[in-house]
């Protein structure tokens, strides 16, 4: 053991005497005067690097999520006081086509009294996706991530078949983000659409924003026009946006009445507002696909009354059937709401009329 000792001394012995002074010399501790001013000094010096430094790093995109999600509330926009199974039950009795599968989604807005069928089934969106990207694009002019004022091009990337004129504009046409939108909601615009994806950072960075909202079958797989049908929504997201939109959350009250007014102006008016009566008001957008088609909006009755409304009808390929079923709902919904004990379709009315 004292043999181990020896060695282990003579191994860290310095054999420089000199060297082993000027060694401590440098191990000197620094008084705590000093050691305050560097640390102070070295404080300053990070409090100014590291803003730019992550900003350089991408460390700005978090500290932008933070803010977005201040818009941002998970809770659902209205409180689902008690279904109308009797409603529910005049729907289903409606629905005399094997071929229809329906689902529907809708609440007074109010009251919070709702009817449901396949609310939470995933459907082709069609023309409905272009609900949520409206919403993505005014919200990101509230966040100044874009502007009304921006200006789109017509290129040959994003034309497309289907809905609208813009496909048949010479590329290298230019129109402002606001007209864009325009056309996309008043014409159902398929080339419009495709512009503002792209605008607005492409399919992936739509999707994760669908998914911050709460949307859970709501996604964008391809661009427009999406004949295959595989985009997807259903009719409890549409109305769950629609109300959080409706609620004063997402986007500002002037975005709000900005898109208000162009889905008052949706050209298509074949399937929800033929259901409704006189005096009353619709804000609305429509998707047709031939194997589906549905119309979400949010209806005012003659009376005041408000609720959000979506259905949607897979079917078999062009079956006009399918677009009287949503008509012929819509007047029952319409009738629940407006007049609450009087729960009745016109085809119903008509038929009891003639075994009377």
């Amino acid at each position: 053991m004292l043999k181990l000792l020896d060695r282990n001394r003579e191994r860290t012995a310095d054999p420089n005497p000199r060297s082993r002074r000027k060694s401590k010399k440098r191990r000197r501790v620094m008084p705590p005067g000093q050691r305050l001013l560097r640390a102070v000094a070295l404080a300053v010096v990070l409090s100014v690097l590291i803003p730019s430094l992550k900003g350089y790093w991408g460390g700005d995109e978090p500290a932008q999520s933070k803010e977005a999600m201040k818009m941002v509330k998970l809770n659902p926009p209205f409180e689902l006081t008690s279904a109308l199974p009797g409603l529910q039950k005049e729907l289903k009795d409606l629905d005399k086509v094997d071929t229809n599968i329906p689902g529907v989604f809708a609440i007074e807005i109010e009251s919070g009294k709702y009817v449901e069928f396949n609310g939470n089934r995933p459907y082709s969106a069609a023309s409905l996706i272009k609900v949520p990207i409206l919403i993505s694009f005014l919200r990101n002019c509230d966040l100044k991530k874009c502007s009304m004022d921006d200006e789109l091009e017509v290129t040959d990337t994003v034309k497309t078949s289907g809905s609208g004129f813009l496909q048949w504009r010479k590329s290298g046409t230019k129109y402002t983000a606001r007209r864009t939108a325009e056309l996309m909601m008043i014409y159902s615009d398929n080339t419009a659409t495709n512009m503002l994806i792209d605008h607005l950072g492409g399919k992936e960075k739509l999707n994760k924003n669908f998914r911050v909202w709460g949307l859970k079958n709501t996604k964008i797989n391809n661009y427009l026009v999406d004949i295959e049908g595989t985009n997807i929504t259903s009719p409890y997201d549409l109305v769950y946006l629609l109300g959080r939109v409706d609620h004063g959350e997402l986007i500002s009250e002037g975005n709000r009445e900005f898109m208000y007014e162009i889905m008052e102006k949706c050209r298509n008016r074949s399937m929800l507002p033929q259901g409704l009566g006189p005096g009353a008001k619709i804000v609305h957008k429509t998707g047709t696909l031939g194997k589906v088609l549905g119309d979400a909006g949010i209806v005012t009755t003659a009376e005041g009354k408000r609720y959000a409304v979506a259905i949607q009808v897979e079917r078999k390929r062009n079956d006009r059937r399918a677009n009287a079923l949503i008509r012929e709902w819509s007047e029952l919904i319409y009738n629940a709401y407006e007049h609450p004990r009087h729960i009745v379709s016109s085809r119903q009315r008509d038929s009891e009329l003639r075994s009377n």
